[in-house]
Formats: C-alpha cells, structure tokens, sequence
C-alpha cells in the first residue's frame, strides 16, 4: 500500500502544518515534586467514619415481670384498668353490660344473645410478617378479659425464639378460661396465625373451633355504609373519637422486632404501645356496638 501523501492532504482539507516539537533538550522543566500521595486506607477509613451512622440507643421493654410456668420462662405484663376507664370517649364499662338481642343480630349468630363479658378473650397479634404458614411467627400477645371490676390487659412477649413454648401454653391456658375470642379481622388472621404456632409445638388449644366474635364484620354491618372505610384506625376516629398520635404503624412491627431480636434496638416499646391501644379499641367497640347504651346503627 502507497503511503499517502500528507501535504496534499493538508490543502486538500486546509489544516495547519503542525510545528515541530521541541527538542528534549529545549523542552519545559519539569515541574516541582508535589507532597507524598495520602495512604489509601488511611483516607477510606476516614471516608468510612463520616458516613457510618450512628449507634442506635438500646429499647428497653416496659415495665412487666418474668412469668416461670411449667414450660419455661417468658415475659409477661399485666395492666389493669377500671371500668370507668374512658378509652377515646368511650367508657370500658359499656362491654360489661350487653344487649344480647343487638349483639346476635349484628353477629347474624343467636349463639351471643346470651354472651356474658367474662366468657370473652379480647385477643390481638403482632407478626413477623403478614404471610400464613408456620414460618410466620407471632411474637406478641395482647389480651383482655374482664375481672371483677376491672378489665385486665395482659400482653405477652418473645425476649427469645425460645420462650415461644411457655407464651403458647399460657395463651391456650386463657382461651380455656374463656372460650369466646373478641377479635378485629381475627377470624381471617390472628386465630390462624395462633393455631400454626401451636400445630408446630403440638400445643392444644380451642383456638380455630371456640365460638369467635369478630367485631369488623359486626362493625362493617352496623355502620359500613357511613364510614369511609373500616380499618381500625378509622373506626377508631369516627366511631370511638380515638386518634393516635406517633403511633408505630403495624405494617414496621415485623421490622421492628427482628431488629431488636439481633441488637435490642428496634423500637419493640412502640410495637407493645400499638397493641395495647388495640385490646382497649376492642373492649370499647365491643361496648360501643352492644352495649345497653350502645347508638343506633348508621
């Protein structure tokens, strides 16, 4: 191949001769030598430092006690509240005194025309999770049940995946005290979520066949057609006057107990906090719906 000829290139497209670089003898001096480059694991380390954040407080668990039964230890607390006690503005004691023929009508069951309080088990669950099956794992229990003059919460709690046995035996010790679960979407959730935990460690327990009164579906009948929906959080606003204020949603629960699992820094306080707020909603709704001075239906 002809090599081609650079000078008629150049015309042809009217580019400059380029000038002759300087010999090696005339060239520019070298510049000055500059400071010794930094260590490269020194300026990561320091780059690693301004970014990590920083250490999380450890949460530390309400006020309860350790309960030592017959299968173990677990931690377990326990509030009690009159029944004057005003839960948004509903007093406690409206559940204490039922309209049965309201309440079989609502429930479509003439089984609970003749419901006493103290048979009921005001139950709700925290989960790892919203999927079923035996992998999810319950790992708080709020409780309620009526006692004298007061209404007793009880909320039970995983410290350790271990403790699960002993917090499974108490649970089926309460629902064989009473046997009518009151729950809020409990029917489709909490109880099934139960009965998968107790299947894993042969735990018996009335949980799936006990006479169930699941107040959503009461709710949904009564007063449905008048709220924008009928989530607990509405219903709560609209029919109780309860808002939450700072409440941990429950959809962080999971989240918040695994952390707190691995390195006690999840906020498990506000999950605990959540829950109770839920087994009071319970106890009011209950009493709200029908109770002897219970509204007429929307």
């Amino acid at each position: 191949m002809v090599a081609p000829d650079r000078d008629k290139l150049r015309r042809a497209f009217r580019t400059a001769v380029p000038r002759t670089a300087p010999a090696a003898a005339e060239a520019a001096p070298a510049p000055p030598p500059t400071a010794a480059a930094p260590d490269l694991r020194a300026f990561l380390q320091q780059r690693a430092e301004r970014f990590r954040a920083p250490a999380r407080p450890v949460v530390e668990l309400p006020p309860g006690a350790e309960q030592h039964g017959a299968h173990g230890v677990f931690w377990r607390r326990e509030l009690r509240y009159p029944r004057a006690h005003v839960h948004g503005r509903c007093v406690l004691g409206s559940a204490w005194r039922l309209d049965g023929a309201r309440l079989a009508a609502l429930a479509k069951d003439p089984m609970f025309a003749d419901l006493d309080p103290r048979q009921c088990l005001f139950v709700d669950t925290e989960t790892t999770g919203l999927a079923g099956g035996a992998g999810t794992v319950v790992f708080a229990y709020g409780l309620g049940f009526v006692d004298g003059d007061d209404f007793v919460l009880e909320q039970l709690f995983l410290r350790d995946f271990g403790e699960e046995p002993a917090v499974l035996q108490h649970v089926a010790a309460r629902l064989r005290e009473r046997p009518v679960q009151v729950t809020f979407v409990g029917k489709s959730y909490d109880r099934h979520r139960i009965a998968a935990r107790m299947a894993v460690h042969k735990v018996r327990a009335p949980v799936l066949t006990a006479p169930h009164l699941d107040l959503y579906h009461l709710t949904r009948r009564a007063h449905g057609k008048a709220l924008p929906d009928t989530r607990l959080g509405t219903v709560e606003r609209h029919l109780l006057g309860l808002s939450r204020d700072c409440d941990l949603p429950g959809s962080e629960a999971p989240a918040a107990f695994l952390a707190w699992i691995r390195d006690r820094t999840g906020p498990i306080d506000r999950v605990l906090e959540h829950n109770r707020l839920d087994v009071l909603s319970l106890a009011a709704l209950l009493g709200f719906l029908a109770g002897d001075a219970a509204p007429a239906a929307s």
